[in-house]
């Protein structure tokens, strides 16, 4: 297709303002604290400012007024003065623009899972076109299944675009249903795959597979150990902030603000976990040599990424460690260097056989 030449753009201006803007997910089942610690992330995003909170829980966050007076409240039920309008993407669009026009510093949504599998949500916006293009055939709806997805994926595509693009920080929290698991101890695995892609979290969220990737850091809340997150996506600037399991705070917030404020700069979490990961690419021991030596407060920081790091020493052992090319070109065994001989001896000698056979037929026909 030919690009149309009389399109036009404006100007694009340069950066001016350094300063980022911080999105985070968090999933979580019921009392697992993912809205209290929402609320404790925001009010150090917000720096003392106002806290805008979508609430689509039936006001269940003015639960936490008391605690949270900076909280600017909206209650975001899927009826309007008594018409049913439900969560079409476009109206959670509509509500982040109007809080942006006020002078709230950071917004939490809670919960987001709605604009997922709410009522007039993504899933029912799906099923709604799916009975459109089928005609209400059953067989024919198996099969326009993908196609009714093209219409509704765009329109929700551009509500997280919305919210990735904010001029103030977001906190989103979703729900997340717990997953049957097979095995037994530590092999102990989900009986499918889910959103997650982690076999060993049993729960599932109430959105978009996606979604969780999207997001400056995403976590989940689990019901064993309330506020304190497992990081599902985490850059290595975070990581510091949950060093030793630690429970989102205040402080949480207020050191991801500073990182916003100062244009995302902070070279040593990031220089102490890329040595680590280099370190683990040596093998078992080059990884402990690297880690015994560190301070307190590093080591909690390397715990973090534990588990990726003895998955990378161990692979390097099992690689051969240092030899980048071992394996590419493999060398025989002994037994098949020797079966490799007898078998070369023995065509050897076929052909030795076969060339006096007809050396001595020519003799004759002489």
């Amino acid at each position: 297709m030919a690009l149309d030449q009389t399109l036009t753009f404006p100007d694009i201006e340069m950066t001016q303002d350094y300063s980022l803007r911080v999105a985070v997910a968090m999933a979580g089942g019921s009392g697992t604290g993912k809205t209290y610690s929402a609320l404790l992330m925001a009010r150090g995003l917000a720096d003392g400012g106002p806290v805008a909170v979508i609430d689509t829980e039936n006001k269940r966050a003015l639960h936490y007024r008391r605690d949270f007076p900076e909280m600017q409240h909206y209650n975001f039920g899927p009826e309007v003065k008594g018409e049913m309008v439900g969560f079409p993407p476009e109206r959670w669009i509509a509500v982040i623009d109007q809080i942006e026009k006020t002078d709230a510093k950071a917004i939490v949504i809670d919960s987001f899972s709605h604009a997922w599998e709410g009522i007039g949500g993504v899933l029912e916006m799906q099923a709604r076109e799916v009975e459109r293009l089928s005609g209400g055939d059953a067989q024919k709806a198996a099969r326009v299944g993908q196609l009714a997805w093209a219409s509704v994926k765009p329109r929700y595509r551009r509500l997280v675009e919305r919210i990735v693009q904010a001029k103030t920080h977001v906190i989103i929290c979703m729900r997340a249903k717990p997953v049957m698991q097979e095995g037994f101890g530590n092999n102990r695995k989900n009986a499918r795959d889910t959103k997650l892609r982690r076999a060993d979290l049993p729960w599932d969220i109430a959105a978009d597979r996606d979604l969780i990737f999207e997001m400056s850091a995403s976590m989940l809340m689990t019901p064993e150990f309330p506020g304190q997150p497992v990081l599902l996506k985490c850059p290595d600037h975070f990581r510091g902030l949950f060093a030793g399991n630690k429970r989102v705070d205040v402080s949480v917030g207020e050191k991801m603000r500073a990182w916003a404020d100062e244009g995302g700069t902070d070279p040593e979490a990031k220089k102490l976990l890329d040595d680590a990961r280099a370190a683990a690419r040596g093998g078992k021991n080059a990884l402990n040599a690297f880690y015994k030596p560190l301070s307190q407060e590093q080591k909690s920081v390397v715990q973090t990424i534990i588990e990726e790091l003895k998955s990378t020493a161990v692979s390097a052992e099992e690689s051969g460690g240092d030899d980048l090319f071992e394996g590419d070109d493999p060398q025989p065994t002994a037994e098949e260097k020797e079966a490799a001989m007898k078998a070369a001896a023995e065509a050897a000698a076929a052909g030795e056989a076969a060339a006096a056979g007809e050396a001595a037929a020519a003799g004759e026909a002489q």
